[in-house]
């Protein structure tokens, strides 16, 4: 009849009746139906806290690395810079909140929070509706200073990672190559 959970009420009735004195062990145990070492379990610990109540379990199992305001401050980040890597991510952890914390605690702090690393450009589900046939590769190599703006970024499910990056063209150098599948 191991690990049965046992009212509080019934724990206040066999401290009540060992506390008068009339009934034996056997009698007792028989009345509130458990045995006579939860009898006694139960009234040391009436006797050291007052109640018959077990402790509240508090904070069950391993705490986490980070708090909830350093949490906090991960996902506001990811909110303003939504295209910064983990490994940035952990350097301002770093400067801004004197935490050393493994790329995988940034990661799942994400997950938690219901961030998702995208692809902000859907060229794949667009050219996926032609065959082979249909198509002409073309390579260009160019720049200017939209050149290295970053094209993955987080975001909260059902919305778009936006970035805005300056938008600005000077002097550009283009070469273009083209390959054609023919069958």
């Amino acid at each position: 009849m191991g690990n049965r959970r046992i009212s509080n009420d019934l724990k206040g009735a066999a401290v009540r009746l060992k506390n008068r004195g009339r009934d034996t062990d056997e009698e007792t145990t028989k009345i509130v139906g458990f045995s006579v070492r939860t009898v006694y379990r139960t009234l040391r610990q009436k006797r050291l806290t007052g109640s018959v109540a077990k402790a509240q379990a508090i904070r069950r199992g391993r705490p986490r690395t980070l708090a909830q305001a350093d949490a906090d401050y991960l996902v506001a980040l990811a909110c303003h810079k939504p295209t910064l890597f983990l490994d940035e991510y952990r350097g301002r952890l770093e400067r801004y909140r004197a935490l050393s914390v493994s790329m995988t605690t940034i990661h799942r702090t994400f997950l938690r929070a219901k961030l998702s690393l995208k692809h902000r450009a859907d060229f794949v589900r667009r050219i996926g509706q032609y065959p082979a046939e249909c198509l002409i590769s073309i390579d260009e190599m160019s720049k200017d200073d939209r050149t290295y703006s970053r094209l993955w970024g987080r975001s909260p499910r059902g919305s778009r990672a936006e970035v805005r990056l300056p938008f600005v063209r000077k002097r550009r150098f283009s070469l273009v190559a083209a390959i054609l599948i023919n069958n």
